[in-house]
């Protein structure tokens, strides 16, 4: 997203020893200074750029943010990309931000892992999932004034989960989306109150533990939510822990991932508050 309130970035200049301190590991490289979504995958960092940018992934050195390659998809646009996830054999990518909401094109892309790590000349094609919610009706251009804008996507057991980011109510809203190539009217089946602007998710499958990112008054957070029942989130533990980064690296956090038990990373794409960069989160 590369619009943010100025008000939400005054009030997060104001509130520096609010939140818990994250290290940051490194600055980002320019070629991704809108990086939204983050994907750990074989030991490989992968992000993207968000809206009008290129549709390509990029792998990046965990230590210096530096680009080491990228991978084009061939037959996609980047309409506005926001979050990027996998299973055991695909990665999905979420092209479904919508701060108007008015888009009538959402789309989750799906590209075979074996083919990402072998792409011949770094370009392949991707599967295309297309998918409206049931319950919108209203198309008409409002900017961040919709509850119909996204930035969250998680694989979780046979089906993907899509987080909403609610200019309007704060809270996010939950949709289960096939994994299969096709077109699909998703329904709302969760809802978990966030009080902020969920920008990324993460499944930690090994502890069974959702972990949403997201900006609001006065910090960007991270919620943790575990102990659920089934796909219904909303019945688990829900914890949520203020981030405080380091100056002078951008605030405005948009993707998480899992590095190792226990450790996850941040990025934040470029803004007034800084540089775009990779951070560390204890969990």
């Amino acid at each position: 997203m590369k619009l943010i309130h100025l008000i939400l970035i005054s009030f997060i200049f104001l509130a520096r020893g609010f939140g818990e301190y994250i290290p940051s590991i490194t600055t980002l490289d320019a070629k991704v200074n809108e990086s939204s979504g983050l994907l750990m995958l074989e030991n490989q960092l992968i992000t993207h750029n968000d809206s009008d940018e290129e549709p390509e992934l990029y792998l990046i050195d965990e230590h210096i943010g530096k680009v080491n390659r990228t991978v084009r998809i061939t037959n996609v646009k980047n309409h506005d990309w926001e979050d990027i996830t996998a299973d055991e054999h695909f990665i999905y990518i979420g092209d479904f931000g919508n701060n108007l909401g008015s888009r009538k094109n959402l789309k989750v892309y799906k590209i075979s892992i074996d083919e990402f790590n072998n792409a011949k000349n770094d370009s392949l094609e991707a599967a295309i999932i297309n998918f409206n919610y049931s319950d919108q009706i209203e198309f008409n251009p409002a900017r961040f004034n919709s509850d119909f804008d996204a930035e969250a996507l998680i694989s979780y057991e046979n089906h993907l989960y899509i987080f909403t980011k609610n200019w309007e109510t704060k809270n996010t809203d939950i949709y289960k989306l096939s994994k299969d190539p096709g077109n699909y009217s998703i329904e709302k089946v969760d809802r978990i109150e966030t009080n902020g602007l969920i920008t990324g998710a993460e499944y930690d499958k090994s502890n069974d533990r959702i972990l949403l990112t997201g900006n609001g008054v006065p910090t960007p957070f991270v919620i943790e939510i575990k102990d659920f029942e089934d796909d219904n989130f909303s019945s688990g533990i829900i914890t949520k822990h203020s981030l405080e980064p380091k100056l002078g690296h951008s605030i405005q956090i948009e993707g998480i991932t899992k590095k190792s038990d226990g450790v996850f990373y941040l990025s934040s794409e470029q803004s007034v508050t800084g540089a775009p960069s990779l951070f560390k989160f204890e969990i």
